[in-house]
């Protein structure tokens, strides 16, 4: 159901530096995700917002307004997208329940209850993510209310279908990201073990693999997945790729929500101070873990619970603040566009970035050209694999170490080239 626009929700306020460009949002949200097909935000606003509350709302990062809101449920908070940009999938506070929203149709298609536990109570959604390159599967973290610890087990659900087998519920991943599509990492936040640890993904179900504790090591924390590298909330860089991880660096002076910015090679954090409650937008180089940039945010306080790339160049995210005397919940969502990508950005649409190069295990190609074909070939010109030309990353782990060509075929016929070294 379409919800009424209420403008009094969008004053904004702007903020520039020499080259970054700040807006604030008047607008409550939990969690903030990027469509990269329609380029637009999507937010899920509880009802604390007001009269644009428990809905979707959609927002457009190049003109920084809200567009429209759309009616989903009761206190919305977690969200989840396809890698296809098919799905938006919605977990809530107050609901026990996931519902798939259709992002073409702008309506829900799918809704599923969590079930309950017979002592605990109704399950809700902790985490989720959608299995790389199959919109219609998932996998949920699990978690209980009033009880500690909270982690009920990690599912995995085909449509509104759960596997059998679930992970252990009192210790284990209670924040969860897709490696391949047979393997989750997980990261236990509650408890003193601070496990990270693997998910095994079977047609069965899920099943715990081994634990490493204390590589990331602080209650309540989060972490994104790029490539090869895992980035935690309070700026731990753990590197997966030789299959056992290991810790590999660390950005200092930082903790808050955070995203990978594949056009300016940075991670990205809005870095909340924990006494004073100021947020500070920081780049950091993840090569060297040297700070790039540093701005702070002005007029804005609280805590910043959720991070998303919006285009080259382009954050957004969300910030928190409750105040118990008053029993008011108060929020932005503030989007940081870097302005010295702006002649950049009229050249990207002709170019072709991929990388890593060379490359252990995923291939990412970050374009905007629409493709028909990808293939991987060797030098004699026979096709090693054929790849999704929909897709923008790529499992080539199981392919032999050497030197490759990868040919991408755009709409309009022209061919591009890349020499690949597989290590």
């Amino acid at each position: 159901m379409r919800t009424t626009l209420s403008f009094s929700l969008l004053f904004a306020g702007l903020f520039c530096n020499a080259q970054l460009e700040v807006k604030v949002l008047d607008i409550i949200a939990n969690q903030v995700i990027y469509d990269s097909n329609a380029k637009k935000i999507y937010a899920s606003i509880p009802s604390a917002n007001g009269a644009n509350g428990n809905s979707i709302g959609v927002i457009d990062p190049v003109s920084q307004t809200l567009e429209n809101t759309y009616f989903i449920g009761s206190e919305p908070n977690v969200l989840a997208i396809s890698d296809n940009n098919q799905y938006l999938y919605v977990g809530f506070e107050s609901a026990s329940l996931v519902r798939r929203w259709d992002i073409a149709s702008k309506s829900v298609n799918l809704q599923f209850s969590l079930g309950a536990d017979p002592s605990l109570g109704a399950l809700f959604v902790e985490d989720m993510e959608v299995m790389p390159g199959n919109p219609n599967t998932i996998a949920i973290s699990r978690r209980n209310v009033g009880f500690s610890p909270k982690h009920e087990g990690v599912a995995i659900y085909d449509n509104d279908v759960r596997r059998p087998t679930t992970t252990q519920d009192h210790t284990g991943s209670n924040r969860i990201e897709f490696a391949s599509n047979n393997l989750l990492w997980g990261y236990n936040n509650e408890t003193t073990e601070f496990g990270l640890r693997k998910v095994n993904i079977t047609s069965s179900g899920a099943t715990q693999g081994t634990v490493y504790p204390n590589l990331f090591s602080n209650f309540s924390i989060d972490f994104i997945r790029e490539g090869n590298f895992l980035y935690s909330t309070d700026g731990k860089v753990v590197d997966i790729s030789a299959g056992t991880p290991f810790l590999l660096g660390q950005f200092t002076n930082t903790t808050g929500a955070n995203t990978f910015d594949t056009a300016t090679q940075s991670v990205a954090y809005a870095s909340s101070e924990y006494s004073s409650g100021n947020i500070t937008f920081k780049r950091f180089n993840p090569n060297t873990f040297l700070l790039k940039d540093s701005t702070p945010i002005p007029n804005v306080q609280g805590t910043t619970k959720s991070m998303t790339s919006c285009g080259a160049g382009c954050y957004a995210f969300t910030t928190y603040s409750y105040n118990y005397g008053t029993n008011v919940t108060t929020g932005k969502i503030v989007i940081v566009k870097d302005k010295s990508l702006a002649v950049e950005n009229l050249l990207k649409a002709n170019k072709i970035t991929v990388y890593p190069n060379p490359v252990s295990n995923y291939l990412k190609i970050d374009t905007d050209k629409k493709f028909t074909e990808i293939k991987l070939s060797d030098y004699t010109g026979k096709i090693i694999k054929t790849l999704d030309a929909k897709e923008r990353e790529f499992d080539i782990s199981n392919i032999a170490r050497g030197n490759y060509l990868l040919i991408m075929t755009d709409i309009n016929g022209a061919k591009t080239t890349e020499k690949i070294i597989k290590k």
